[in-house]
Order: structure tokens, then C-alpha cells, then sequence
């Protein structure tokens, strides 16, 4: 999270309100630091771009991820590098799962990884390396014999329960399908939550797992052999592969100058429709800040707290970010020992 400006210093803004829209449902604030968009197609376009009408408060990263797959039908899975009980609150009103996905993702310091059947969350220095694994072994797979390659491709589901180590859930695969796989000292000594694939190749199965741990499989006639991720894969493989591309330097703004230059490296979304005492904090928890509203300045200027603030705004830094928030209302904001201070500046003289 970037630093918090100087404390004290005033922040206007100066364009004219937007319209209050009725609020339906519960208050909630999407708050994401933006990602690269990808330039190649995943999982099939129509999970990825299917609309998603849902909202969620404070629900674990994980068990978010268990519920956009139960209602979307598009698996995702989360890298276990990240912080599975992250609090997720987010709304969507007809947003891709794509888009929603980018958004949740950036939350987590994350990226999105659209693979074959799955899509996963992974931490962004990762991103694109199960996408180019994936690309090897589905061309290595065509050069195994027919058997071998039906018993890789048969699909099933996977389940296991708590506590269950990856170790062990690679070799019952392998030994359920009579097939050798060595290299299993390979795999760190873990214990996995609780989890329930749908059906997958068993090859592709093997492979998701072990991305968590940056390790593939690599198959010739004789069998399976645990390696690195990266091991094997060709130029081919990558191309094949989603590609991220950065984003475009935030604009920049006279007043990133004199503000800390962590401030310059993040670029904000903010997506929202709340009455301006449930925005406010909201968006202050998402940037690790305590918050509080001056209401008798508001009532001074004639504006109830209870007032709708909606705001759509991508590829903001957070000075934009916290000016947007309070456009809406000509309202200001200012950071004093990491309390956000939302107040209303005195009217103009006439």
C-alpha cells in the first residue's frame, strides 16, 4: 500500500457533482489496483465473459473463489502463495467475470492466469507460468502413444480433504491410472486445505496442483518425471501462452511531485454506488487507512452524509482516487496520522 500523503494537506476538486442514482442493496466498494489486460483468450470466451450480477462483503478470498465457481460454473482457483482469508468485498451489476476476476485480483496483489478448464489467481511475479507449462504439455502430449495419451487425457474429478499433502495426492493419481511418475521428492511436504475439482484431464489435474509449488510434470512414453515449471518449456509454449502487457504510465499529476514516488507505481480502479457514510470507509479500509467524516461541516453546506456517491473510474493514482470519491459532492479530503478526513470546505465568498 502506497504511503500516505503529507499530513494536513488540502485536496479539492474542482469538477461539477454527478447525478445521485438510487442505491439498491447493501453498500459496497470496489477498490483494485489495476492489472495488465490480456492480449490471448483462456478458459473459453463465454465463462470469461459471462455477466455477473452478485455482491459479496468480507468474504474470504478462497471461499469467494468457491462461490464464483459454484454460480459462474467457471472454475477458479486460487495460488496458494496468497492470503486465502483476504476479505473480499465487491459488487458486480452485469461486469464480466473476466473484468470481476481482474478486480478481485488486484486486491490480492494478484494477477489472472486464464488456463484449458481453469482460471487461476496467482501472484503476479508467477502470472504466465502455468499458462506455459500448460502450452508444453499439451504439445508433448500429442507425441505420446495413443494409450498413454488417453489414459492423460481421461477427465474426473478431484477431491481431497483437509490437510491432505500433494505429495501423496500426485502418486494415488498416478497409481490409480497405473502410471509411473518419479520425482515426487520434488514436492515440498504441505498440507492442503479441503478441495473439490470438477472434471479434468488427469494430466491437467497433476499440473494445477503443482504450479503452487512452481513444478509441472513432464511426460515421455516411459511415464511422468517431476521438474521445475519452466523446464522444458520452449519460446513456442510462451507465445502460446496469455501474454500480459503493462499498462500505460498513470497520468501524472502536479501534485505526485511532492508526495512520496511509491505513489506513482499503483494505479487504482474505483467502482461504486454508496451513500457517502458507507463509501468513505470502505474505500479508507481498502487503502489501510482509519477514516471520519466532518458532518457538521457537511450540514454547514446543506449536505447529509446519507447522500449517494457513484463513481466508475479506471488508471487513477491515489490522490485521483481520493479526489473522485469526494467529487461527487464537492466535498475535500485530507490524511492525518493514517486517518482519512472527508470534511466540507468552507462555501466561497459571493
Amino acid at each position: 500500500m502506497p504511503p500516505s500523503p503529507p499530513a494536513g494537506r488540502d485536496h479539492r476538486t474542482a469538477r461539477g457533482r454527478l447525478a445521485p442514482r438510487r442505491l439498491v442493496g447493501p453498500c459496497v466498494a470496489a477498490l483494485l489496483a489495476a492489472l495488465p489486460p490480456w492480449t490471448a483468450a483462456g478458459p473459453p470466451s463465454t465463462a470469461l465473459d459471462a455477466e455477473v450480477r452478485a455482491a459479496w462483503t468480507s468474504v474470504p478470498l478462497r471461499e469467494w473463489a468457491r462461490r464464483v465457481s459454484e454460480s459462474t460454473g467457471a472454475p477458479v482457483i486460487v495460488d496458494r502463495r496468497l492470503d486465502p482469508e483476504l476479505a473480499v468485498t465487491i459488487a458486480s451489476d452485469g461486469d464480466t467475470l473476466r473484468s470481476l476476476l481482474d478486480r478481485v485480483a488486484a486486491s490480492a496483489g494478484a494477477a489472472v492466469e486464464p488456463l484449458a478448464s481453469t482460471t487461476r489467481l496467482a501472484p503476479r511475479d508467477r502470472v504466465g507460468r502455468a499458462a506455459a507449462a500448460e502450452a508444453a504439455r499439451i504439445r508433448t502430449l500429442r507425441l505420446l502413444p495413443a494409450a498413454l495419451r488417453r489414459s492423460l487425457e481421461r477427465r474426473a474429478a478431484w477431491t481431497w480433504p483437509a490437510a491432505a499433502r500433494p505429495r501423496d495426492l500426485v502418486a494415488a493419481a498416478a497409481a490409480e491410472a497405473s502410471l509411473t511418475i518419479t520425482g515426487l521428492d520434488r514436492v515440498p511436504h504441505d498440507h492442503l486445505p479441503a478441495a473439490a475439482l470438477p472434471p479434468l484431464q488427469l494430466a491437467e489435474r497433476l499440473d494445477l496442483l503443482l504450479a503452487d509449488y512452481d513444478l509441472r510434470v513432464a511426460w515421455a512414453p516411459a511415464g511422468g518425471a517431476i521438474v521445475p515449471i519452466e523446464e522444458g518449456v520452449e519460446p513456442g509454449d510462451r507465445a502460446a501462452a496469455p501474454a500480459a502487457s503493462r499498462r500505460p504510465p498513470p497520468r501524472r499529476d502536479p501534485k505526485a511531485a511532492r508526495l512520496p514516488a511509491a505513489e506513482d507505481d499503483t494505479v487504482y480502479s474505483l467502482r461504486l454506488e454508496a451513500t457517502l457514510d458507507q463509501a468513505v470507509p470502505a474505500v479508507a479500509k481498502a487503502l489501510g487507512l482509519r477514516s471520519t467524516i466532518d458532518e457538521d461541516s457537511l450540514a454547514a453546506r446543506g449536505i447529509d452524509a446519507g447522500e449517494i456517491v457513484r463513481v466508475d473510474a479506471r488508471d487513477l493514482s491515489r490522490t485521483e482516487l481520493l479526489d473522485a470519491l469526494v467529487e461527487p459532492l464537492g466535498l475535500a479530503w485530507k490524511i492525518d496520522e493514517n486517518t482519512l478526513r472527508v470534511f466540507a470546505p468552507p462555501a466561497p465568498p459571493r
